[in-house]
């Protein structure tokens, strides 16, 4: 009989808004979620036994368990289903629709693995649970945009003539009409419409979680540092139809960012 330690595991959980869209195209909304799963080896395994005082060494562990997953493999090729140490099953099973007219080759290209678990492993679940959960923006978010080699930088202020770095998720820049953008806003949040966006260099690194370019000082901020003259506000905008596995999607997504001043060193 197999027994599973009665602790209380966690996972890490991350929260997406859902991309699934009705018969007309719109967002349907609502979340999915994901585990991210920790892997333990069967060395590991064997270390964690040893520290429950198990009084036979490691080397015979892993020996025995070398020679257990071969003959389950052999099992398996004879068409046998492996009970996998008492978690559950591993066996055969046929995938999709079959012809009666079907050769046995052809018959052999719908085999799949299946693994059943027992009661046993689904119990062993029941003691899980969620260390952290994490709400992420699927499509594309901005967490970060600073100046890069500033040596008076200032915080909410990006300067010009200077490297600039631009960090979040889903950022790859790709795709027509897309790129980096600096935008004028009235007040936080308020941005000016497309026609006055300043369009910036091409991205020199260009990955879903960081963008990094050169941030020029040919654009004018409109602001001469006058008495009673207000600072104007901006903020970067991405745009980019690449999703965070630069992949092409049907349309645009953009982001924008915290509000910044940019200033000349």
């Amino acid at each position: 009989m197999n027994e599973f330690e009665d602790v209380s595991g966690s996972v890490f959980v991350s929260v997406y808004p859902s991309n699934l869209k009705d018969k007309e195209g719109k967002r349907i909304g609502g979340l999915i979620g994901k585990v991210k799963r920790k892997n333990i080896s069967m060395e590991q395994l064997i270390l964690r036994a040893k520290q429950r005082n198990i009084p036979i060494s490691a080397e015979t562990l892993l020996y025995a368990a070398r020679i257990l997953s071969k003959e389950a493999r052999k099992a398996l090729s004879e068409g046998y289903s492996v009970d996998l140490l008492g978690l559950g099953t591993l066996g055969a099973s046929l995938e999709g629709s079959i012809s009666t007219f079907d050769t046995a080759r052809e018959v052999s290209e719908h085999l799949k693995l299946l693994f059943m678990p027992s009661k046993e492993a689904e119990n062993a679940l029941s003691n899980i649970k969620p260390s952290k959960i994490v709400l992420k923006n699927s499509i594309i978010h901005i967490s970060e945009v600073k100046t890069l080699c500033a040596s008076e930088s200032e915080p909410g202020v990006v300067y010009q003539n200077r490297p600039m770095c631009i960090m979040g998720n889903g950022l790859k820049v790709g795709g027509e009409v897309c790129g980096v953008f600096l935008v004028p806003c009235s007040e936080e949040n308020v941005y000016a419409p497309r026609s006055e966006w300043i369009s910036l260099p091409t991205p020199y690194t260009n990955t879903p979680k960081k963008l990094e370019l050169f941030l020029p000082d040919t654009f004018s901020t409109g602001y001469d540092g006058e008495e009673d003259e207000q600072e104007p506000l901006f903020c970067v905008a991405v745009v980019t139809s690449l999703n965070p596995n630069s992949r092409e999607r049907s349309e645009c997504v953009e982001a924008f960012s915290e509000s910044f001043y940019v200033r000349k060193m």
